[in-house]
């Protein structure tokens, strides 16, 4: 009889390495946030990686931990975008945001 295939295994952690020096830590504590529904992200910091151990409530498939690891590179790309456009767009948000409060009356004219 062959053996089962590797990605039918049942395995109860996964873990990803993503490299501090592209993305930053704050990124990757957002990404993993996101990520927890079913769940827990430990994240621990080694020769200028943040290594994350994916610790599932329940044993998955590999397929299915593969899928997950995958789905936290994304959110890690996601949210470090979503940093560089926040960055980008301080200067204009700021602006209107002073332009609405100028006009909301909030503001004592003393």
């Amino acid at each position: 009889m062959a053996d089962a295939p590797r990605d039918s295994e049942l395995v109860q952690t996964a873990q990803a390495k993503v490299d501090l020096s592209v993305f930053s830590l704050d990124c990757v504590k957002r990404a993993a946030y996101r990520v927890t529904g079913n769940a827990a992200v430990e994240i621990t910091l080694c020769d200028g990686f943040a290594v994350c151990i994916v610790s599932f409530s329940k044993a998955v498939t590999r397929a299915s931990a593969d899928a997950a690891i995958e789905r936290l590179r994304l959110e890690v790309l996601d949210q470090d975008l979503r940093a560089t456009i926040a960055t980008e767009t301080a200067s204009v948000r700021n602006a209107v945001l002073a332009l609405a409060f100028s006009r909301s009356g909030l503001q004592s004219d003393d």
